[in-house]
């Protein structure tokens, strides 16, 4: 084998590139098996690096030969073949050229002791051969130097690194470091020969996985944060970094792959949010409102007391200067000031169609249920352009679910007030008012003059009761409902005997039914509790107070009559039912005067009494036909379809009709 075949072989560059500026000897001694070569041509030079034919090159630059261009040109093909440019002068264009095409080092001719410069770029460039040794089995047809020097670095280097070759079916690693051990504490051997997918799990995300397989296939490079898995099964959290690696025809030939265990900031990270999150609970409990606003909704009888007692809560504290609350009429779109905090003072009408800024904001506040910043020096009651408050202000809605019924204008005379913070609090604060409003609004009580009653059809082919009514010879009688402190929703139902078996087969049928249990059998007839772990038209009519007066069950729908104590209750549960469901069809609305002594003022007093026990045990059976006689049902299978024993279903019907007979005759 020639001498030429076993060393390294750098090439000088340049328009007369035997006459050396430092002796020729010099290159010569930086290692053992070093050959230097001369090129004075441009073309045959940039053919020799691209060919691989060399391993280092030494190019000048002057009048007499273009180096700047050669180190350009090579750049294209060979990114990171050593090249030192030996500029005969220096001014600001030739270092910035040479540092945008990545010089490996830059060396003016005019430096002094110039042969000591070179040799010390050398030493790194053409490092000392150690034998034959080759620490991991990368392979290249070229095997230069350079090769070397970076498995050496890629060795000792601070994270995992891997390298997989991309000419093999599968892309096996050819490569591992040791920090890629300490990272995955997978060992040199388990890894070389296969793909880096063993580091995958059970949680592992399918699709960052598929990203990463994406862009290997597309020749990409790609970076995720993947969860992995050591070989005793912990996790980590794998910052993963793969790039492709080209050969000088532009061919992936590997691709390398860079990981760091970055768990510890992923679980900060996790800490912090789980953090923030108690914080917004915390918020919610602030210290003061919680108490305060509980106080409104025990004390206040109407919603006039509600607006009076807010607005007096705002007077008693420091933390802000003023406050008011106006009441929202959706159909004349405008807004009533009704209380102030810090005075006495009629109630003033704001036109929500003026298109005053500060009216602007009202009318957004309202619109997106959303609070809304109020500017410096806005009237506090929007008459007037007196009065006025300086520094900031917010309005507020004061909302229960889809209903918004009125707004508090806070101010503060600090213009740097209602931060984040504030506003998160002082938000909770309306939707507490709001939901007193609703509170008192919903009532049933004897002193109630008028009731709106509302009957309506739902059509939705995905309420599963209509399904089940299709299935059914009979028809289905409703004969009772209940929801559960947990959403649950309990209907007591009578169809055919014939249908029992349709019925009872509902949890196997429909996802959202849970149970089904026969309360009561007679020859012809069944009454059935079907539990549902929710039904959104109940949820929808429970939460706006209504009472159901009837509803029917039908294959083409449901029709449900139900009353509620405001207009506006009845529109916002009209108008939730149209949100949720196709069909629905509004059939009555109308008006209804209540005596004073009305059924539905009676049977608001007798259950106000009873606990959510004892009126489940009184609906059930009287639904059932435990006060008939004979009696169509057994009060053991009544305690078995409540989950309680006999003797506590007993003790909570016994009380429910105490309360009941006491209520008849005292009242």
């Amino acid at each position: 084998m020639s001498e030429r075949a076993e060393s390294r072989v750098v090439l000088r560059v340049g328009e007369n590139p035997t006459d050396d500026p430092f002796p020729g000897e010099a290159l010569r001694e930086i290692a053992e098996n070093v050959v230097v070569e001369t090129e004075r041509d441009f073309a045959a030079a940039l053919d020799r690096i691209e060919s691989g034919d060399v391993d280092c090159a030494i190019v000048e630059h002057g009048p007499g030969f273009d180096g700047l261009s050669l180190l350009e040109s090579v750049r294209r093909t060979r990114p990171s073949f050593p090249v030192i440019l030996l500029p005969e002068t220096v001014d600001g264009d030739v270092s910035r050229r040479a540092v945008r095409a990545d010089v490996t080092a830059f060396v003016p001719q005019t430096v002094e002791n110039l042969s000591d410069a070179v040799r010390e770029e050398l030493v790194d460039v053409v490092p000392t051969r150690r034998g034959d040794q080759v620490r991991m089995p990368i392979h290249d047809r070229t095997a230069t130097e350079e090769q070397r020097l970076k498995e050496r670095a890629l060795d000792e280097a601070p994270v995992g690194i891997t390298i997989g070759d991309a000419t093999r079916p599968d892309e096996p690693l050819i490569y591992v470091n040791d920090s890629f051990e300490d990272v995955t504490g997978y060992d040199k051997e388990e890894a070389i020969g296969v793909n880096c997918r063993f580091l995958q799990g059970e949680d592992t995300d399918a699709e960052t996985v598929a990203e990463v397989r994406e862009a290997v296939e597309n020749e990409e490079s790609v970076a995720v944060e993947l969860l992995n898995y050591r070989p005793d099964g912990s996790t980590f959290w794998n910052n993963l970094a793969i790039s492709p690696i080209r050969d000088d025809k532009g061919e992936v030939t590997n691709y390398v792959a860079f990981q760091q265990d970055i768990t510890e900031r992923k679980e900060a990270e996790a800490a912090i949010r789980e953090e923030r999150k108690r914080l917004q609970r915390v918020l919610d409990r602030v210290e003061g409102l919680v108490s305060d606003l509980t106080e409104i909704l025990v004390r206040a009888d109407d919603r006039p007391e509600i607006h009076r007692l807010t607005a007096e809560r705002f007077d008693s504290g420091t933390e802000f200067d003023r406050a008011w609350i106006g009441e929202y009429d959706p159909t004349a779109h405008a807004l009533t000031v009704v209380a102030y905090s810090d005075r006495d003072g009629e109630p003033t009408t704001i036109d929500l169609d003026d298109d005053r800024p500060a009216t602007s904001a009202l009318d957004r506040a309202i619109e997106t249920t959303e609070i809304q910043p109020l500017s410096a020096g806005l009237a506090l009651d929007q008459s007037t352009d007196g009065d006025e408050c300086d520094g900031a202000g917010i309005a507020i809605p004061l909302t229960y679910r889809r209903t918004t019924y009125g707004v508090l204008a806070v101010f503060d005379a600090d213009a740097e007030a209602f931060d984040e913070t504030e506003r998160t609090i002082l938000g909770a604060l309306g939707r507490v008012v709001g939901s007193a409003i609703n509170d008192v609004l919903s009532k049933r009580t004897v002193t109630a003059d008028v009731t709106i009653t509302v009957e309506a059809e739902l059509s939705d082919p995905s309420l599963f009761l209509i399904d089940l009514a299709g299935r059914t010879a009979g028809a289905i009688e409703y004969r009772g409902i209940h929801v559960g402190d947990n959403g649950a929703v309990r209907f007591l139902l009578a169809v055919d005997a014939a249908d029992e078996e349709t019925l009872l087969a509902a949890p196997d049928r429909y996802d959202g039914v849970t149970d089904v249990s026969v309360l009561s059998s007679t020859d012809g007839e069944r009454v059935l509790a079907l539990v549902a772990r929710g039904a959104p038209f109940v949820d929808a009519l429970t939460t706006y107070g209504a009472e159901i007066e009837s509803m029917s069950v039908e294959p083409t729908g449901i029709r449900v009559r139900f009353q509620v104590a405001t207009e506006q209750n009845g529109r916002s549960i009209v108008e939730e039912l149209e949100s949720i469901y196709d069909g629905v069809e509004l059939l009555a609305y109308h008006e209804t005067e209540s005596e004073a002594t009305s059924p539905q003022a009676f049977k608001a007093a007798v259950e106000s009494e009873l606990t959510d026990r004892q009126l489940t045990a009184l609906r059930t059976a009287y639904a059932s036909g435990f006060f008939e006689w004979p009696r169509e049902s057994d009060g053991d299978d009544l305690a078995e379809a409540m989950d309680v024993v006999p003797s506590t279903y007993y003790q909570h019907l016994r009380t429910a009709e105490k309360k009941l007979v006491r209520a008849f005759f005292e009242s």
